[in-house]
């Protein structure tokens, strides 16, 4: 903790160095799904960095605590729940069940606390009547209850947005009450069996935007120090999120807002017209879970990210790269260490240093992924040196090892990595491992006749197939080009 870490604020929209409210210690909120339905890819994209960097902070040495929610009373799962001949509560039950088994699919760790909206009824009632108590809030005559937005002098400071230019956006609906129409619901009067509550301006539900600034003050307090979630959220979610929880609260809520970008797929927004929105049980059918973590993370979490295919595939084809890197490495024999390593070691310092660093700034997944290649590369290099010290080649794989446990990458066990994908990528790349290997034995038999056309011949052969060969002192090893 000794070093400093810099984010890049979403309300000051500054990149800052990070100060805890409390030495040793981060509170961070992230906005959850609406369980309506089954996660898609879109979901795990916030869930995989928020992941990150908790352990990443963590590794650096703070306790977190974090907390991740679920909406499990909205317009959409009411509408769904009608559609589908069920209750409101038996279907958040089995979408929160689905979203844990997907989350658990993927390797993110459960956040300490998974607060549901139906829980935290009293503490939303209680915020609503501080809100109505000091005068920024109002209750109409059908029992719903609005924030005051032109009350809240610096409301937009997070979207930079004013109120006056937001006018032009609206539309009053018929038969509102709304003294203004950019007020927005704290509380809808309603009457739905499983999603409505009595509540002291008659039975209804909580508006979408008071639901988060309750289960933050209730687990975190009336300020902590991360609020995340998609970008797609600052306006107008977090906007009156903010606005809200300071007028209720009187102090600050959260001191810094990271927000992640948004997908596409082949540059179109996933949407069930269009028939790209892919789930994440669809998606871990044909891919490996890590893959998804690779796709992510080769992109900086606040940028806009785009998936096709052969984003997949390439990715796949990099952590089959780093796989096979460890699984060499691991079978290295082992040997009497007599080799000066000094030289070697400053030199995983430095790329130790350079992963932290890039880490450290915003959580710059992109040069740690670099970090890797390049350490990777390193590891290739020794590998092909006779005199290479196995000792030196184990510390290099623990590097990868442990950077890859902050990352979420290179978690499996090298050979069942391996083996469940190269038949797969080999197919792809129409090839057998039958068709590699006799390639292996016939350039052996050449390398042995001095034959070196014939030698250079079949290596590029593999080469433009897809195929590396190397040429190791205990022999000659493939992988999967990259």
């Amino acid at each position: 903790m000794t070093q400093s870490i810099f984010l890049r604020n979403s309300l000051s929209r500054k990149k800052e160095l990070f100060h805890p409210l409390e030495s040793g210690f981060i509170k961070m909120y992230a906005c959850g799904v609406t369980v309506y339905d089954e996660c898609h890819i879109g979901h795990a994209m916030q869930a995989i960095y928020f992941d990150v960097m908790r352990k990443f902070l963590e590794h650096c040495g703070f306790k977190v605590t974090y907390v991740r929610n679920y909406t499990d009373v909205d317009d959409k799962i009411i509408n769904r729940a009608r559609d589908l001949g069920v209750s409101p509560r038996k279907l958040v039950d089995d979408m929160i069940a689905a979203a844990k088994r997907d989350m658990q699919a993927l390797h993110i760790r459960p956040a300490d606390f998974e607060p549901r909206v139906t829980e935290t009824i009293p503490e939303i009632i209680a915020m609503i009547q501080d809100l109505i108590a000091s005068g920024i809030a109002y209750r109409t005559d059908k029992g719903d209850v609005y924030f005051k937005v032109n009350q809240k002098k610096d409301y937009g400071k997070l979207s930079n947005r004013k109120p006056d230019e937001l006018l032009s956006g609206t539309r009053e609906l018929a038969g509102s009450e709304k003294i203004d129409s950019l007020d927005f619901a704290l509380w809808k009067n309603d009457d739905v069996p499983d999603a409505s509550w009595e509540s002291p301006w008659g039975r209804g539900r909580p508006g979408w935007h008071i639901e988060c600034s309750a289960m933050a003050k209730k687990l975190l307090g009336k300020t902590f120090d991360i609020h995340g979630g998609g970008r797609d959220l600052i306006f107008p979610h977090h906007e009156n999120e903010l606005a809200q929880s300071e007028c209720a609260n009187q102090t600050e809520f959260a001191r810094y807002w990271l927000h992640s970008g948004l997908l596409t797929i082949k540059h179109q927004k996933m949407s069930k017209s269009l028939g790209n929105t892919i789930s994440i049980q669809q998606f871990l059918k044909e891919w490996h879970c890590e893959v998804l973590r690779f796709a992510f993370l080769q992109n900086h979490f606040a940028s806009n990210v785009n998936f096709a295919e052969d984003v997949f595939r390439n990715c796949r084809k990099r952590l089959f790269y780093f796989y096979e890197t460890l699984h060499e490495i691991d079978a290295v024999e082992e040997a009497s260490s007599v080799s000066d390593h000094s030289e070697a070691l400053k030199e995983l310092a430095r790329l130790d240093t350079e992963f932290e660093q890039a880490m450290r700034d915003d959580f710059n997944t992109p040069i740690a992924l670099a970090v890797f290649s390049q350490t990777t590369r390193w590891a290739n290099q020794r590998l092909n040196d006779k005199k290479s010290d196995p000792t030196l080649l184990r510390k290099i794989a623990q590097f990868l090892r442990d950077k890859g446990r902050i990352l979420g990458l290179l978690q499996e066990k090298p050979q069942d990595f391996i083996q469940s994908h190269k038949d797969k990528i080999l197919s792809e790349l129409e090839l057998s491992e039958a068709t590699v290997l006799d390639q292996i034995r016939e350039r052996q038999t050449a390398r042995e006749q001095k034959n070196w056309a014939e030698s250079d011949r079949i290596r590029a052969s593999l080469a433009e197939k897809g195929v590396n060969l190397h040429d190791r002192p205990h022999g000659t090893t493939w992988t999967i080009a990259v």
